[in-house]
């Protein structure tokens, strides 16, 4: 059993990639590969863990920053 045990298939499909398709910039962070950037333009940085925990706590971030309804 290998090196992706932690990597969450279902928070990428369900939150990077519409993120994606509205012109935000999501990365995975290079120590951590379930730690995501995400920016906007020349807006702040929001760093999320890829889980069910931070859904919520993103959601409330992109609201506030971007004005973008997740």
């Amino acid at each position: 059993m290998g090196g992706k045990k932690h990597y969450n298939k279902a928070f990428v499909r369900k939150i990077i990639n519409p993120l994606i398709r509205n012109n935000f910039d999501c990365y995975p962070l290079p120590n951590s590969k379930n730690k995501y950037s995400i920016s906007r333009d020349d807006g702040p940085r929001i760093i999320v863990h890829g889980g069910e925990s931070c859904i919520n706590p993103l959601r409330r971030d992109l609201k506030n920053f971007y004005n973008y309804k997740l």
